[in-house]
């Protein structure tokens, strides 16, 4: 099993840790969390590599992809991917923002008053 790796990266004012982890050849996973500032997940990835557990070098090949993986999210982070959350939640519901849309004027064509 091989223990993963672990990545400070900041996005404007949010500072996210990224970390990638092997969960072993039982799981047969990887696993990707992505942490913002204050320990609260914003999002996880689960990657399976059960079709692969007979391959030759499969420690080299797991260690391969963790590296892709992590390369690839903290890219993600790098580009604002992982910015939503709780200080980005709007003021009104989504029921009240649909709701909104479909009362301006003009949205509901054909309905007579």
């Amino acid at each position: 099993m091989i223990t993963g790796f672990n990545s400070e990266e900041k996005y404007g004012s949010q500072t996210f840790h990224i970390q990638t982890e092997d969960r072993g050849l039982k799981a047969a996973r990887i696993d990707t969390i992505i942490y913002r500032s204050g320990g609260a997940i914003v999002h996880r990835k689960k990657i399976s590599y059960q079709d692969i557990l007979n391959s030759e070098n499969l420690e080299e090949i797991i260690r391969e992809l963790m590296e892709e993986i992590h390369k690839k999210t903290i890219n993600e982070v790098r580009k604002g991917l992982w910015t939503l959350g709780r200080d980005m939640v709007p003021d009104v519901s989504f029921r009240e923002t649909v709701m909104r849309y479909l009362l301006q004027p003009g949205r509901l064509t054909g309905l007579e008053e």
